[in-house]
This record gives C-alpha cells, structure tokens and sequence, in this order.
C-alpha cells in the first residue's frame, strides 16, 4: 500500500483519538442479545481501556463473553457530511485489568489527564473495573470512496476499494 494512504490512516486514526473522548460499545448479553452502551476511553497506541461499573450491563457481558466490537466516531456537530462521519469500528477482545498491576496505575492516571479526575473517585469503588480492550480487525472510514480494512494485529492497512469488492464476489462465488 502506497505510503500516503498509511499516512492518511494513521493521521485519521490520531485525529479521532485526540478529539473523540467516548467509545460506543457493543458486548453480547447471557441471552445472546447485543447491547449497547458507551464509556470514556484512554487508547495507549495498542490497547484501549474504559472503567466500567459492575452496575453497567456491558461490564457483565464483558465478563461472560470477551469478544466484543466498538465504533470511534466524529461528533454528528463536527461533520461536513452526515453520511461520511470518520470511524473506526473494530472487532475486540475485553479483559479486566488487575487492579494491583502497574499497568492499572499507569493507565488510570492517564484516563483521569484525558477525561477527568473523576476517575480517580471511580477507582475507589468497589464496583468498577478497568478493562483492557485489545482490537483484532476493523474498518477506518476516512469519507466517501476512502475506506480501509485494518488488521491490528498485523498492523495491515487495505484499501476498500473496485479491486477489493471484486475480489470478495469471486471468492463468495466458489
């Protein structure tokens, strides 16, 4: 893939982390229904974390059932087009972060810079978790005709495009 395109997503990418504070969750419930829900989130270049309530529906859900898929968007305000919003959407695995790790620490004090010092309040109740969210495939919409898979952990960027779609018809077709 040409560099620009990498650069293009990458640039898109780090724009909607800095400016977008929220990531919408969608976990799958003990029945198999999907439910939705949101949280503030803190992305350290690899993983995203949200702390979630054990109140929280998701918060169960993530705990009986890890695979999870989540969408990054542009504020509706903020967008030139309605139907070209910028988004990331990934399907995830959820794990919960000891609370005793440094890894626990480390990310709390920076959820709290990105979102709130609220966080820190949060921490001392005993009902919320933090959550690890580690992204293995997805789809970045940059706008109209600029759509690429992503492969996180392979970190392969592909362009969504006539080849792509072609591509996809011939394998459905054998």
């Amino acid at each position: 893939m040409a560099e620009s395109k990498t650069n293009n997503v990458q640039d898109t990418l780090d724009s909607l982390h800095e400016s977008v504070l929220t990531v919408i969750l969608s976990t799958i419930n003990k029945d198999g229904g999907v439910e939705t829900s949101y949280s503030p989130y803190f992305f350290d270049g690899s993983d995203y974390y949200v702390l979630i309530s054990d109140l929280a529906p998701h918060s169960q859900n993530m705990k009986i059932n890890p695979q999870i898929s989540f969408i990054i968007i542009d504020d509706e305000s903020k967008t030139k087009n309605i139907y070209a919003r910028r988004r990331l959407s990934s399907q995830a695995t959820a794990e919960i972060v000891d609370k005793n790790s440094p890894t626990f620490e480390k990310v709390i004090d920076q959820l709290a810079k990105r979102v709130s010092k609220m966080v820190y309040m949060l921490c001392e109740m005993n009902d919320f978790n933090l959550f690890k969210i580690t992204p293995t495939s997805g789809r970045i919409v940059i706008g109209f005709g600029k759509t690429y898979l992503i492969d996180h952990k392979n970190k392969i960027v592909t362009p969504v495009d006539e080849d792509y779609v072609a591509n996809q018809k011939k394998q459905s077709d054998s």
